[in-house]
């Protein structure tokens, strides 16, 4: 049962005007819909707080679909997920997993699965952030990050990054990364890091194992014990820069 604001009883023009920003909802299995004023059940709230912009909060199980390419803020829920919206943002959310999104925010989650999106900026996930399928990628303090056919990534303080099939990859300050079938990959500051079948690489400061090289260079201002030698296999072009 869905308990209803009486002061959000939509007109018939509010509702004629807004029906393009419809969203699906479906809490706990049950599925409803609100394009205007606020929804209570199941101890959670949903707010649309202005056409097309819906506020979901304290829900342990809920999925929002479409709203005509509306923006959709989650906050404090379980589970949390959104599909084919126009832009996605959770806030200290559990699971949470979006499928395709223009825009796409997670702030201080448990974990993170993005699939199909555009922009997407993870900061401080306790657990994984898996992003497959994006444009501009940026990922920094989480514990795990899993990145694969994204265009322009950036990884930063990490416990263990993987990255495939990606454009322009930059890791920086991260324990462990394993890289492979990347464009240009930039290392700043790793602990360890593998690298594998990669257009070019830079290096600053870290200790990297080159998978699929001729020759790893060093130049001569460089710490020769703070880089594995790799087994050769295909030229690679690498840099090293010391600062």
């Amino acid at each position: 049962m869905v308990a209803v604001d009486p002061k959000a009883v939509p007109s018939a023009a509010a509702a004629a005007a807004a029906v393009h920003h419809q969203f699906i909802v479906v809490i706990d299995g049950a599925e409803t819909t609100i394009h205007e004023g606020v929804q209570r059940c199941n101890g959670g709230t949903l707010t649309v707080v202005s056409p097309g912009v819906l506020e979901v909060n304290r829900f342990q199980h809920v999925v929002v679909r479409g709203g005509g390419g509306g923006d959709v803020r989650f906050a404090r829920c379980g589970f949390a997920a959104a599909e084919a919206c126009g832009a996605a943002s959770f806030h200290r959310c559990e699971a949470v997993r979006v499928d395709g999104a223009g825009q796409v925010a997670v702030r201080r989650c448990r974990s993170a699965d993005v699939e199909r999106a555009g922009t997407v900026s993870i900061r401080r996930c306790k657990g994984a952030a898996r992003v497959h399928g994006a444009g501009e990628l940026r990922v920094g303090r989480c514990r795990e990050a899993e990145v694969g056919s994204c265009s322009d990534v950036a990884l930063g303080r990490c416990r263990e990054a993987r990255a495939d099939w990606c454009g322009a990859l930059g890791i920086e300050r991260c324990r462990s990364a394993d890289v492979s079938r990347c464009g240009a990959v930039r290392v700043g500051r790793c602990g360890a890091a593998n690298v594998s079948s990669c257009g070019s690489v830079t290096v600053r400061r870290g200790k990297v194992n080159m998978v699929d090289a001729h020759q790893q260079q060093v130049w001569p201002d460089q710490q020769p014990s703070s880089y594995q030698k790799a087994e050769p296999d295909y030229a690679l072009p690498m840099e090293m820069v010391s600062k």
